[in-house]
């Protein structure tokens, strides 16, 4: 049974922070200017975030229900800008700082943005922000020297709150529309996982620190900043994944979300003895991507922690968990939560519940191709097994549909080519009716690639052999968020 939590809107969480965590340590990052890390407690944090709703609320006339966007790097200012915009009663939308222009100022005149937070970044490589968007620029640090605003709690949860831009591998991304509600609905599955964690390690209390990399920008991190909060959890903030190691060392942590070049870091780290690198890190919760089960069992037979999760920025992040510690469980994206139910519709999981957003922003075709019947369509196949377990077998979208009448989900056997470590990116497509892996690695290598799917091919039915083989000498195209595309 899932624990209730204290909060249900950002103003009961600040205030959260000011009465129950005020002492407790809410954020660390390295200041290179005084190069010394820096301790923000809880109390400031929600002087800050109380600070930024005031610059807000001086600068943007009529604020309540504006879209104000952010777009700059990582940082401890980002992250009260982000609970500051909504304290204000303001939307907050969170830009992606490296997509290009075109991309950025589409999103902008989309939401019809009244301010943008910024921190002089995209517009040292983009003069045009400037330009074309002068007079509803604003300093991420302009709140630094305000008085605290009073504000009042949201009188209404189901109103729209954030702005999250999808990162669709073709077209334009999407702007999901989130309200409090949708946000802090699957909070409890969020913050579970660690109480269950801690019963399966025989342990009662254990203070976490979390170590982020991950974009702002991101449902992930996004979510990650209300959930950590929710438990007065510490967050050691690392603005630049070129410090890595250094802010690791500097700010020992128990806990890091990762995406796979972390991950194979990390086990490239462990598997060669190096594993005082990472200090106290031992708990890793896992998302985003396919994971090579043979990396998390190396990972968990040196101490680690493995938790799988699969969610979507339409669902403000929900959707399943894998706390599951089994070898034979590893390739599984986990169960549901109580929080969403859950159903197979002609092979694709469909997810309902409170977490789903209000739509697509200006887009009622888009969210009723999506949203059917109350079932938001995740366009993800897969499969359950008699314990309750998924497993993601494809992208409805990706699907290869051979003359034969014959389906083949590239994804499953882009999984497949995972443990050639001579091929560093994969990606299956359909060409002339047949089914064509496109290989990026090494020109040396390229026979020891062949080779490897000869072999794959011989376990494989007839109709989904990899019969042709294009090879890369140059990183395969990918959006903004690092994501393949998919031509």
């Amino acid at each position: 049974m899932m624990q209730a939590l204290p909060a249900s809107t950002i103003y009961q969480l600040v205030t959260q922070m000011e009465k129950a965590y005020a002492d407790r340590i809410a954020i660390r990052y390295y200041d290179a200017q005084k190069d010394a890390v820096q301790e923000i407690p809880y109390r400031q944090y929600a002087h800050d975030i109380r600070c930024v709703a005031a610059y807000l609320q001086a600068s943007v006339p009529d604020l309540a229900g504006q879209r104000v966007c952010i777009l700059a790097g990582n940082s401890y200012h980002y992250a009260v800008s982000l609970f500051g915009t909504m304290m204000a009663g303001a939307v907050v939308v969170p830009l992606n700082l490296q997509k290009n222009w075109e991309d950025i100022q589409y999103e902008l005149d989309l939401v019809e943005a009244r301010a943008i937070l910024h921190d002089g970044l995209f517009n040292e490589r983009e003069s045009r922000l400037s330009e074309v968007y002068g007079d509803k620029l604003l300093s991420i640090t302009g709140y630094l020297g305000c008085e605290p605003a009073e504000c009042q709690d949201c009188t209404d949860r189901d109103a729209l709150s954030a702005i999250m831009f999808t990162s669709g591998t073709t077209g334009r991304s999407k702007g999901v529309m989130l309200s409090q509600k949708n946000i802090f609905a699957p909070m409890p599955s969020y913050c579970d996982p660690f109480r269950v964690m801690l019963e399966q390690m025989g342990l009662e209390q254990y203070d976490f620190n979390a170590f982020t990399v991950l974009p702002m920008f991101h449902i992930a991190a996004f979510t990650s900043l209300i959930s950590w909060a929710l438990m007065g959890t510490t967050h050691n903030l690392c603005t630049d994944l070129r410090n890595f190691y250094r802010d690791l060392a500097l700010m020992p942590s128990d806990v890091m979300a990762v995406v796979p070049v972390l991950l194979k870091s990390i086990h490239h780290d462990v598997v060669k003895g190096h594993q005082e690198r990472l200090g106290k890190l031992r708990v890793l919760t896992c998302g985003a991507a396919s994971f090579d089960p043979q990396v998390l069992i190396d990972l968990m037979e040196h101490g680690f922690f493995i938790m799988q999760m699969y969610g979507l920025t339409e669902t403000a992040g929900d959707g399943t968990w894998n706390n599951s510690q089994e070898p034979a469980k590893l390739s599984s994206v986990g169960v549901g939560d109580n929080i969403c139910r859950y159903s197979i519709q002609e092979g694709e999981l469909c997810i309902q519940g409170d977490p789903l957003m209000m739509g697509y922003y200006k887009d009622p075709e888009a969210t009723a191709e999506v949203i059917q019947d109350g079932w938001f369509h995740t366009g993800d196949l897969v499969r359950q097994d008699e314990e309750g377990y998924y497993y993601i077998t494809g992208r409805k979208k990706n699907l290869i549909i051979l003359s034969s009448g014959e389906n083949v989900s590239p994804e499953e056997l882009e999984k497949l080519m995972i443990p050639c470590s001579e091929a560093i990116e994969v990606l299956v497509k359909e060409k002339e009716n047949k089914i064509c892996a496109v290989v990026y690695c090494q020109e040396e290598n390229q026979d020891k690639v062949r080779a490897f799917i000869t072999e794959l091919n011989r376990t494989l039915p007839l109709y989904k052999r990899m019969t042709l083989v294009e090879f890369h000498s140059e990183p395969l195209p990918r959006n903004a968020t690092g994501k393949l595309v998919r031509s």
